[in-house]
This record gives C-alpha cells, structure tokens and sequence, in this order.
C-alpha cells in the first residue's frame, strides 16, 4: 500500500503542477496552429492536403517547442538548442506511437466505439509527451 501511495504522490507531483497547465495550454496552442496551416494550405494553394498535413504538423510541433522552451520550462537546466528540438521530435513520435498503439488496442481489439477511444488515445499520448518532456528534453526539477 506504501509504494501505491508513493506512486501516487509521484503522478500528483507531475500532473497537478502549474507545469503541467502550461503544457496543456501550449498543446492547445500547437492544435490552433495546426489547423490554420492546414486550412490555409488546402484551401489557398495547390499543396495535396496529406503534404498540407505533414507541414501543419510540423509547423505545430516548432510552435509547441518554442512554447515549451520559453514559457513551460523555461527555468530547466542547459542543453544545446539543436539536441532539444531533436529530442523533442523524437518524443513526439513516442506520443504518436502510443497513441496509436491506445486507439488500436481500446478500439480494435477490445470493440470498444472508435470516437471515444480515440479521445483516451489522445489522453495517452499527452501523458507520454508530458513525461517525456519533462523527464528527458528539459530536465530538471
């Protein structure tokens, strides 16, 4: 019972924190971004909408790393800048995996409805990002 109220303590440390609202609002902002590259590609130029998507992405993944690196953790230790947004990238295609691997598992294997599936997915993955973040890419306190 003492290591389950140890681990609890743990995720309370990392998820209720002013650190965490940051990142929930700067992910808010990364899905803005998104979606406004993405309509102004598709609809005022030629770009295919699977291209318009990888950009808007990516546009939204520097967004969110910006974000990050001088609002959310902005007090965390040193690292090159070009080894961050490197690590970065690599922990967003970690949230990726797990969210789709979540979606998968919740929704193909276990029937449950595709929508809300997707929703805890989702949930999944902004946890794997938010540990990897803070863990690994601006470590720190």
């Amino acid at each position: 019972m003492e290591r389950v109220m140890k681990i609890l303590r743990w995720i309370k440390g990392k998820f209720l924190t002013k650190t965490f609202l940051k990142f929930a609002v700067v992910g808010g902002s990364g899905i803005i971004v998104n979606m406004l590259v993405f309509l102004i590609l598709t609809n005022y130029t030629s770009i295919h909408h699977l291209v318009a998507s990888a950009i808007a992405t990516e546009i939204a993944i520097l967004n969110n790393f910006t974000w990050n690196h001088i609002w959310t953790f902005r007090k965390r230790g040193e690292m090159n800048i070009l080894i961050r947004i490197a690590a970065f990238h690599g922990s967003r295609i970690l949230g990726l995996i797990v969210t789709v691997a979540g979606l998968y598992v919740l929704s193909d294997l276990l029937g449950l409805p595709m929508n809300p599936s997707y929703l805890v997915a989702i949930g999944l993955g902004v946890i794997v990002n938010f540990l990897t973040s803070d863990l690994f890419v601006w470590p720190g306190s």
